[in-house]
């Protein structure tokens, strides 16, 4: 099957990390990654929430590094982490535009990197009958898949094509009225964010919507979390420096970030940015905590292999003894956790510039030791 093939169906400030300038004095260093947490005043957590908070794993976590995939779409876990997502997602916004609302028109929507079960393809299909939706993942199995599920609830106006994200879109200009996407930060490589936004500028129509969902922070009370989160990034980064060496006086290229994504689009010329922030809580006793263990159980032992090589400060004794203490303190009545989501959406200019839709207001407003820091992490090892 060819790459670009059609499946169509019937008719936080309290986060931040500091570089430490001297080891502590120890007989023997560790060869352990710890993360490391303020604990001033006005960055603890609530009276409610008591305990300090560290670094959890996000689904925007990137899994590629320019050409190099880092974990397959294939692989049985990461294929049960996708779906376990999008349901997340349809039970927590309960609705697939919360802030566009009802009364936006659409003939023809495109999503981009649908999950194995179109869970928003389908959602918005039900919701919008008569509007064309559009699916564009890189695998295969994803579109049959999808596809699928699509024509078994009898979604008529639902297609899957096959193109991956890095190569133009085959579709026409000022074609499509909304573009979508969640989580494109974890599969698609740095150097093509550029060509993507470009891409979807030409494919809306004038007053068209782009529209990103991305999780730019977790937090949890799990230390062992944290010290996982800290070894991941802490090979993410020695791998981009090996794979792109800074020249003298010049400074390593950063890995894309969710926060840049406003800025990012207003360069590419996207009128009236916002965006909408939602916490999504899967602390003890929240309905999304077991969904959210499963999650992070997936996502660690993927990334296991990348954060045990020979090159790396952790062994696999010692990453797994952490790995059991995680999914042990994941199950404690006292534990906490949250991911800030962030939606982003801008307009495609027209003759006349869309009115700015207005913010909408947070059922649960972000802690303020949850608000999404502005400087990048950093890590030390002890």
């Amino acid at each position: 099957m060819s790459l670009q093939q059609s499946i169509h169906l019937p008719s936080p400030q309290g986060l931040l990390f500091f570089e430490k300038n001297e080891h502590p004095a120890h007989d023997k260093p560790s060869h352990l990654l710890m993360p490391q947490v303020r604990e001033d005043v006005g960055c603890q957590a609530p009276r409610a929430h008591k305990g300090a908070f560290y670094p959890f794993y996000t689904p925007s976590d990137p899994l590629v590094l320019d050409e190099e995939v880092l974990v397959s779409p294939v692989h049985p876990l990461e294929w049960r982490r996708r779906c376990q997502q999008a349901r997340l997602l349809v039970q927590h916004f309960r609705t697939p535009l919360p802030e566009q609302g009802e009364g936006l028109q659409m003939k023809r929507v495109l999503e981009l990197g649908t999950d194995p079960h179109g869970e928003w393809l389908r959602q918005l299909a039900s919701r919008r009958p008569t509007t064309e939706i559009i699916g564009v993942t890189s695998q295969v199995i994803y579109a049959r898949q999808a596809a699928f599920f699509a024509a078994v609830q009898g979604c008529r106006h639902v297609s899957l094509q096959i193109c991956p994200l890095t190569r133009p879109l085959p579709f026409p200009a000022e074609s499509m009225d909304l573009i979508s996407g969640r989580f494109l930060h974890a599969t698609l490589p740095e150097y093509a964010w550029p060509l993507v936004l470009d891409d979807c500028f030409r494919l809306l129509r004038p007053g068209g919507v782009l529209r990103l969902l991305e999780c730019v922070q977790g937090a949890s009370t799990s230390a062992a979390a944290g010290t996982l989160c800290a070894s991941y990034w802490h090979q993410m980064d020695r791998l981009r420096a090996a794979a792109r060496p800074s020249l003298p006086g010049t400074r390593t290229m950063r890995l894309s970030r969710p926060e840049c994504l406003p800025t990012r689009m207003e360069k590419r010329g996207f009128v009236s940015v916002e965006q909408h922030e939602s916490l999504l809580d899967f602390s003890a006793g929240t309905p999304f905590h077991s969904t959210l263990r499963e999650q992070a159980d997936d996502f660690y032992q993927l990334v296991a292999p990348l954060c045990t090589r020979q090159d790396t400060p952790l062994s696999r004794e010692a990453y797994q003894q952490i790995y059991h203490e995680m999914q042990l303190e994941l199950l404690e009545p006292t534990f906490r956790g949250y991911w800030h989501l962030c939606t982003i959406w801008g307009y495609k200019p027209s003759g006349r510039v869309p009115r700015t839709i207005p913010t909408m207001q947070v059922k649960h407003p972000i802690p303020q030791f949850l608000r999404p820091c502005s400087q990048l992490c950093s890590l030390f090892i002890t």
